[in-house]
């Protein structure tokens, strides 16, 4: 063999080396994820259409991109213990990627600092306290209860009595509403009381009722999707004169606008917050830049204005 050829099949064997390489990592030289990625959604509520939209966008985007994903609801709404738990499990059984929405924000910090040591975790909709998340999806949750305090300024409650309803667990994105609401509300000469719910489902209209018993107001606003649920049933059951906002949508929440027992609601896009979760998760584990904050539309929605196209989508879980 001469010197050119040599040099020539030495030439060709380095070409056969680097493509082979190539093809086994990417051009950075980050290893390509395996065929099927396993992502968990772990969320903070229960099974119910309150997730529907936002389950709706997370199968939608794992059905284009190959993913398998477990898509985990709770028994009792907010319950920190149990998503704790439930998280723990998704990463021991070998995740490659977690979604959470934190039931509690504080309570949460921990188990996502360890697994993001090992996998990427994306915080859609209540974020944990801390910066160890790989990315955070949302609407701006103050931005919304300012927008929803507006409204209560621009239909005249100003002098009113108004109760304020959370459940009782420290989750980030309904703390997060309550600043933006009072910081507009404080402005007013409204009285404003905060009520906490223990329970949901027919024990949470029970003690909602038991509320209103001790301490009637003309208003309620209901920070939470479920609460608001709560809320109108409890309205509407006892025909009560009581003007209830809130923030969330469900078929039932359009319902209730439509009759006039909700005034208004806020609506974030939560197709977009399921979808762009698991979007953003692949982009984690394939090495791919994933921005640390991730912001999602919102519209305020009241019975004028529920059947504009551009309100229907977000409105109606299942209207795209």
């Amino acid at each position: 063999m001469t010197r050119r050829n040599i040099i020539v099949f030495v030439f060709l064997l380095c070409v056969f080396a680097v493509s082979f390489l190539v093809l086994t990592f990417d051009v950075f030289g980050e290893q390509k994820p395996k065929e099927v990625l396993d992502i968990s959604f772990v969320v903070r509520g229960k099974t119910s259409d309150s997730w529907a939209s936002m389950r709706q966008g997370a199968e939608q985007a794992a059905s284009e991109m190959n993913v398998n994903l477990s898509f985990i609801t709770l028994t009792e709404e907010n319950d920190a213990q149990e998503q704790v738990g439930l998280f723990d499990r998704e990463v021991i059984n070998g995740a490659d990627a977690i979604l959470v929405s934190a039931a509690d924000s504080e309570a949460m910090i921990d188990p996502v600092k360890e697994a993001q040591r090992e996998i990427p975790v994306i915080c859609v909709e209540s974020k944990v306290y801390d910066d160890s998340f790989t990315s955070y999806i949302s609407a701006d949750n103050y931005a919304m209860g300012r927008r929803l305090a507006d409204e209560l300024i621009e239909q005249g409650y100003v002098r009113k009595n108004i109760a304020v309803v959370t459940y009782e667990n420290d989750c980030d994105n309904i703390n997060r509403r309550k600043e933006g609401l009072m910081d507009t509300l404080s402005r007013t000469n409204n009285a404003v009381s905060f009520w906490t719910l223990k329970s949901d489902g027919t024990k949470g209209i029970r003690q909602l009722q038991e509320l209103l018993n001790q301490e009637p107001v003309d208003t309620i606003v209901a920070l939470d999707l479920s609460i608001l649920e709560l809320a109108a049933q409890m309205i509407d059951d006892n025909e009560l004169e009581t003007v209830l906002f809130g923030i969330g949508a469900t078929g039932k929440v359009a319902y209730y606008v439509e009759q006039g027992v909700i005034s208004a609601t806020i609506v974030q896009n939560d197709f977009a917050n399921g979808y762009l979760g698991v979007q953003s998760a692949v982009d984690a584990i394939m090495k791919k830049p994933v921005e640390k904050e991730i912001r999602v539309e919102y519209r305020l929605i009241n019975k004028d204005n529920m059947y504009k196209i551009e309100n229907q989508r977000l409105l109606f879980p299942f209207v795209r």
